[in-house]
């Protein structure tokens, strides 16, 4: 399918890894100019000049820290200089702390979510949204999480704050879309990240005689994971949903949480 991104300007922030980095690529792969912030963007300089060789288009690596109030701002401003006003930006960027009840969490930790998570897309959206309304236009995809609609436990403040990028999410649809910006949300579920290779790496040391499979269901269960289609997701599988609501083939989607959860609660 042509997503009608190609020579379009576009900007994935936390996207040298994941389902951030899987974004990219199908960006890049349809011809799409892609701007990659991050924290170390020397860790993926070439990676992205080997991508915009490939496919003849423009990737290009960016510092940048959402938590901290006025660096996104200067990055974008950055991006804009370079590659024009953004068609689309897609948040991809990670904040989780330790697993904890909510009576072990500190106050601190409560601080860097608030901080990375919900700021973190409030300061880049304001630093976004102007310049695709001055330029007819764009698409906005923030990346939330099953557990904004299905929290537990043990991750009370990662769900808290991925539900308010929900509320965010809805908020902005109805603020923005007069100016021609649709803006939506991915809810990924139990997704290949690094947490997940750790998990499965450490159960398989334990245990040499278990298989990988075997593992997964494990994890899946040790985190309360029912999943209809029974296993883990590929980071490019929740990468393809970001991609399509990024492109002009989602025209009339705005305001819409997508679930890439494999079949859960929600």
């Amino acid at each position: 399918m042509d997503l009608r991104v190609a020579g379009k300007s576009y900007i994935v922030v936390g996207g040298s890894r994941g389902m951030g980095w899987e974004t990219v690529r199908i960006l890049a792969a349809e011809g799409a100019h892609v701007a990659v912030v991050c924290r170390d963007p020397d860790a993926i300089a070439d990676q992205a000049a080997e991508l915009a060789r490939d496919h003849r288009t423009t990737v290009r690596a960016y510092s940048g820290d959402v938590s901290v109030p006025g660096n996104i701002d200067r990055t974008i401003a950055d991006i804009a200089a370079r590659q024009g006003a953004p068609r689309g930006l897609a948040m991809t960027h990670h904040a989780m702390n330790t697993n904890a009840p909510f009576d072990q969490i500190a106050e601190a930790d409560w601080t860097m979510l608030f901080q990375n998570s919900l700021m973190g897309a409030v300061r880049t959206c304001n630093a976004v949204l102007p310049l695709m309304a001055a330029n007819g236009g764009g698409n906005v995809v923030l990346v939330s999480a099953y557990s904004a609609r299905a929290p537990k436990p043990q991750i009370v403040a990662y769900a808290a704050f991925k539900a308010a990028l929900v509320n965010l999410t809805k908020s902005l649809a109805k603020t923005y879309g007069p100016h021609g910006i649709r803006v939506n949300s991915v809810a990924p579920g139990a997704i290949k990240t690094g947490r997940y290779d750790s998990r499965i790496a450490a159960l398989l040391t334990e245990n040499p005689e278990m298989t990988k499979d075997e593992a997964e269901q494990i994890v899946l269960s040790r985190i309360d994971m029912k999943v209809a289609l029974g296993r883990y997701g590929e980071p490019g599988e929740a990468a393809d949903m970001i991609a399509f609501l990024l492109s002009e083939r989602a025209a009339y989607a705005t305001g819409l949480i997508a679930n890439v959860d494999g079949g859960t609660d929600f």
